[in-house]
């Protein structure tokens, strides 16, 4: 039986209550939600995604400031792989990690350059990253920093001059000697070939440059590639099992390249592509009209971007591509996010949303894109003038998608099915499948409140039918902060990931309750109170 939700019972054991201790119930009023009518969670997978990969939440870092997220041999980026083994502890394994943007298609290699990066920045087209870029050999070592990481390398496909073609030789045996220690996980050519001939950062072909052209030159680049490593570093690294790349990194799904087209032209013939990439980003950092409650927080517009992805995939199928669909590249805003918008907790929850309704559509890996000083970056790798090194609200996103999912290593398979609520774009809920059998239940309110008002903070009841087997008790662990424009305060399930706190390492908030203990009836009837700008998940035992 459900409980009115007038009259919702759970019991909440804070991390100041141990184990051996009487839990007391606690009568709390939760506003009646939207729909009272209790909303159904399968016990089948029927509807579910893909099963994901065991490094569904991982990371872009734009390709000039990997060695700022990384550090080299001699002064490893610690800091930063606290985050990713935080990460590892939730969903079994370290984030993968792709080393490209679009400062990989303006990197030149010299063999003589001193240092790992030397970059000029053109203010007429960006501050943020170097319109010029020379790569050294020192580059190269922060790829031995992070154990248990696997790369994706992006080699410079839109310089096609003769010296840069030269140089970019010159590179591939110190990127196969990087990456040598069974940390490759595919290469990479050329990063958003579609919008080669329409960049406002600078147009480098031609209009009549067509999906035939592309493949062409992306073959004759790889084959290139692939002559290189045989001779440099060995015949195994041109074999099938290692000799595997990301493709075709487009910007998105309707630009001035298309996708069905350059796989009808031959893309994938030769074998060598092993994941098949697209990239998404939610609107425009400086697009009219962007706001955090109209745009991020807004479920029907993140539904409808990931399924323009959902299209695509499609139309591949059938073409005949049947390789796994992943995002190579994303994140909130592009040109880096909006200062108030991508580095607010708002962006953490939508953080949420956007990769568990990723999941749910059959996309299997997400790589959240990162960079020195970039407004949505999950954190700030190093401190410069701009920016203060530190956690940053979307980073509390990944933990709560990876704390969604679970151990992906320890099943076989997992899998993500959204549960639709009554108001599409203000609240989401999704059921995480471990081996088939329900695992979890995350329950997103994407309400905005800003705690800045000083306003009584609302807070919804969700109440759902779950399968009579998951009859008992759940854990309720929560994301949250003082409200969805809050950059600072923010925690999972009572811990926090500061670095001015424990420079990354988990920390028990004293004031933050966790580990809420929430009633299922017989029946599988539950309550679920959710306050707005914030998630829930319910860990099951089902």
């Amino acid at each position: 039986m459900i409980l009115p939700p007038q009259t919702v019972l759970f019991i909440v054991a804070t991390s100041n209550v141990a184990s051996s201790q009487s839990l007391v119930p606690i009568q709390t009023p939760i506003a009646r939600p939207p729909d009272f009518n209790p909303v159904t969670v399968p016990g089948s997978v029927a509807a579910a995604g893909a099963s994901v990969f065991k490094s569904f939440v991982s990371f872009s870092i734009e390709l000039a400031f990997f060695p700022d997220f990384a550090g080299n041999s001699s002064s490893p980026n610690t800091f930063s792989d606290t985050l990713l083994e935080n990460l590892k502890a939730f969903q079994g394994s370290k984030p993968d990690i792709r080393v490209g943007g679009n400062t990989q298609d303006y990197a030149v290699f010299d063999s003589s350059l001193t240092t790992a990066t030397s970059g000029t920045y053109i203010p007429s087209i960006s501050d943020d990253y170097p319109r010029i870029l020379t790569i050294g050999p020192s580059f190269f070592e922060s790829y031995q920093t992070w154990a248990d990481v696997l790369f994706i390398h992006g080699f410079n496909l839109a310089t096609n001059s003769t010296s840069a073609s030269e140089s970019l030789n010159q590179s591939v045996p110190y990127a196969c000697n990087a990456l040598s220690k069974n940390n490759l996980l595919t290469w990479e050519m050329g990063n958003e070939p579609d919008l080669y001939k329409t960049s406002a950062q600078g147009i480098v072909r031609p209009a009549s440059w067509s999906e035939v052209d592309y493949v062409k030159e992306w073959k004759d680049k790889v084959a290139t590639i692939k002559d290189m490593l045989g001779n440099a570093c060995g015949e195994d690294w041109v074999s099938a099992q290692k000799f595997k790349w990301t493709a075709p990194s487009f910007a998105g799904t309707n630009n001035s390249l298309d996708t069905v087209e350059a796989w009808k032209a031959g893309l994938g013939s030769d074998g060598d592509i092993s994941l098949f990439s697209s990239h998404n980003y939610i609107g425009g950092a400086t697009q009219p009209g962007i706001t955090l409650g109209n745009t991020l927080l807004n479920h029907t517009k993140t539904v409808l971007s990931i399924a323009a992805h959902n299209a695509e995939q499609k139309a591949l199928s059938a073409a005949g591509m049947t390789l796994p669909y992943i995002l190579g590249e994303t994140n909130s805003l592009y040109n880096q996010g909006a200062p108030g918008l991508s580095n607010s907790f708002g962006a953490a929850l939508w953080g949420v949303d956007f990769n568990l309704m990723c999941a749910a559509t059959d996309i299997q890996q997400v790589f959240m894109h990162q960079g020195t000083d970039y407004r949505y970056a999950s954190w700030q790798p190093i401190s410069t003038s701009k920016t203060n090194m530190g956690t940053k609200p979307p980073y509390y996103g990944n933990i709560a998608v990876a704390a969604a999912l679970g151990n992906i290593t320890n099943s076989t398979t997992t899998r993500v099915q959204n549960i639709p609520l009554s108001n599409s774009d203000t609240e989401s809920a999704y059921a995480i499948y471990s081996d088939s059998k329900l695992a979890r239940l995350m329950v997103i309110n994407l309400n905005e409140y800003n705690y800045s008002l000083s306003a009584q903070r609302p807070e919804m009841a969700y109440n759902f039918t779950l399968p009579v087997s998951c009859a008992g008790h759940g854990l309720v662990q929560r994301l949250m902060a003082n409200g969805s424009d809050a950059t600072t305060g923010i925690t999972f399930n009572g811990w926090t990931y500061n670095y001015d706190v424990a420079k990354g390492e988990p920390k028990l908030s004293g004031n933050v309750t966790r580990d809420e203990i929430v009633w299922v009836g017989e029946d599988g009837g539950v309550a679920v109170p959710v306050p707005w700008s914030s998630a829930a998940l319910v860990q099951l035992t089902c």
